[in-house]
Order: C-alpha cells, then sequence, then structure tokens
C-alpha cells in the first residue's frame, strides 16, 4: 500500500465527510476508501474519524494528520511545478567559472539580455585566474568554464571571443620616450606584471618570446593576482604593464592611460568556452547556445 496513495484517499474523505462519496470522487469502490483508512488508524495506533450515521468527522488525531497531510500535498505540487519549469527552461540557476576578463567586462552584459528572456533564471559567476577557473571547471565546481588560455586537450573547448591585450602606460611613464621609441628602451622601464597562473601572462610571454624576449629581461617591479589591481597600479605609476583592452576602455577614451606600441609584436588571446555534457537544466543549455549568438 502506498502511503501517500493512503494520505490522498484520507484527505478525500475530509473533504467530502464520507467515505462513500470520496469512493465516488477517487473512482474507488468503499471498501477500498475503508480499507486506506483502516491502515492509517493502525499505522498511528489511534481513531482518524468519528463515524456517525450522517458522515464522518475528524477526531484530534485525524485533525493533526489533515494539516500535515496538506503540508506534504503543497510541497508535493510545488515540487511537481519547479521541475516541469527546470525542464522547459524556466527556472534554474547557472553557475559559470570565468576568467577575470569575461568575468567581469563581458558576461555582464549577456546575463543581462538572457534574464530579460528568461527572469527567472538565477545566475552565479565565479571569477579568478585561467588555471584557477581551469581546476574548478575539471572539479565539478560550475558546468561552463571560460578562460583566457586554450584548456588541455583532455578538455574539450570552443573558442568564443578574441582578446586584443595592449601594453598600457600613464602619459607621464613613457613621457620622455618619443613617439618612435626602441622596443630595448621600452622593456627598460619598471613592469606591472599578472602572476604565473593568468591567461594574460601567458599570452604576453609567448608573443615575446617570438621575438626572444626573455621573462628575465623585463624590469619587473610588481606582480598582482587581477586585472583591477594590474590597471589601479598602471595608473599609480608604479609601471606599464599588458591589459586587455576590455578593461580600460574608458581609461584610454580619456586619455589617463597610453597604448605603448610594440611594433611587430601581434599581443591577442582567444577565450575559450569548456561546458560539461549533457547539461543541465534545461537552461543551462539554453544559455550555452545563447552566449554563442556573442562569440566574435
Amino acid at each position: 500500500m502506498s502511503y501517500l496513495h493512503s494520505l490522498s484517499v484520507f484527505s478525500t474523505v475530509v473533504e467530502e465527510k464520507s467515505f462513500s462519496a470520496a469512493a465516488k470522487k477517487i473512482g474507488l469502490t468503499q471498501p477500498t476508501v475503508s480499507f486506506h483508512i483502516d491502515n492509517l488508524e493502525k499505522k498511528f495506533d489511534c481513531p482518524l474519524f468519528t463515524r456517525t450515521a450522517k458522515g464522518v468527522t475528524l477526531t484530534t488525531y485525524g485533525e493533526k494528520l489533515y494539516e500535515s497531510t496538506q503540508k506534504i500535498h503543497r510541497i508535493a505540487e510545488d515540487t511537481e511545478n519547479h521541475i516541469k519549469s527546470l525542464v522547459a527552461g524556466n527556472a534554474g540557476e547557472i553557475n559559470i567559472g570565468a576568467s577575470t576578463i569575461p568575468g567581469e567586462y563581458i558576461l555582464p552584459d549577456i546575463i543581462a539580455d538572457f534574464v530579460k528572456l528568461h527572469p527567472r533564471i538565477k545566475f552565479s559567476i565565479t571569477t579568478g585566474d585561467s588555471a584557477t577557473i581551469s581546476l574548478g571547471y575539471q572539479q565539478g565546481k560550475f558546468p561552463i568554464a571560460i578562460v583566457g588560455s586554450e584548456p588541455d586537450s583532455s578538455l574539450p573547448s570552443q573558442p568564443l571571443w578574441r582578446d586584443q591585450l595592449v601594453l598600457a602606460a600613464h602619459p607621464q611613464m613613457v613621457a620622455k620616450l618619443g613617439s618612435n621609441a626602441a622596443i630595448a628602451e621600452i622593456l627598460a622601464l619598471p613592469f606591472v606584471f599578472r602572476k604565473s597562473s593568468s591567461g594574460t601572462r601567458n599570452t604576453v610571454l609567448r608573443a615575446l618570446s617570438k621575438h626572444g624576449i626573455l621573462l628575465d629581461k623585463l624590469n619587473i617591479a610588481l606582480q598582482v593576482s587581477g586585472n583591477q589591481a594590474l590597471k589601479t597600479a598602471i595608473l599609480g605609476q608604479a609601471g606599464i604593464g599588458f591589459i586587455s583592452t576590455w578593461a580600460i576602455q574608458q581609461e584610454l577614451a580619456d586619455g589617463r592611460l597610453i597604448s605603448v606600441p610594440l611594433p611587430g609584436i601581434e599581443l591577442s588571446r582567444t577565450f575559450y568556452a569548456s561546458r560539461e555534457v549533457p547539461l543541465m537544466p534545461t537552461c543551462v543549455e539554453d544559455f550555452w547556445q545563447f552566449l554563442h549568438l556573442y562569440s566574435f
């Protein structure tokens, strides 16, 4: 005998105030209804109804069971509705791991557009350097990860966005160099660098190494863990530094920072997205498809 089914029969008897009326409503025989109620009374070892010629009324024990049964029915109904919403993609939470540039400058606008179409979807973004996010993804902390360096071949990924890095400086830091400064003169200036697990750092070192410029040739005055710290240090003239144009669009526009040209050195990278397969709930898959509408 299903306990939940018996509770449903019990609730119908309460609402109909009659075993026969309850049996008719739910399509059971009256003996079957009596069987369910008898089993409940045996289970709780107490009478649930007072039986009269006019029907039945609840005992004190029955009133408590009916109160609790209504709560159970509401929980079951809410659960059913929520699961149906998850399956339809109308509800759920999406956890994303992202390196700092996509996490702080690209994803928020895309998520805002998605939420306008799906207002019941909740989001959580975990930001960090590319190595930390890749590790978190492998550990199952989030179903979608976006990083600024190509993941290991064991982690299937797709290119999503291109990013342009520049050598940024406070105008006063490079004022004495002139417009045609040699690369050697530029590299003699103090540098602010991202730490070793950063996708920005790895991209820059690969580009420089193609021109025979190794890390030990740079005058690194400060190493930081994030783009905001890097930008603040450059603005404060602690040094010059390589940074994504996403992070300094306003500062370049208003002249607080300038881009120092390095002729012949290509400083661009690709952001890669990885995802679990399959993606569940449905809203995560829907967002994954939506994300690719913004690829460039």
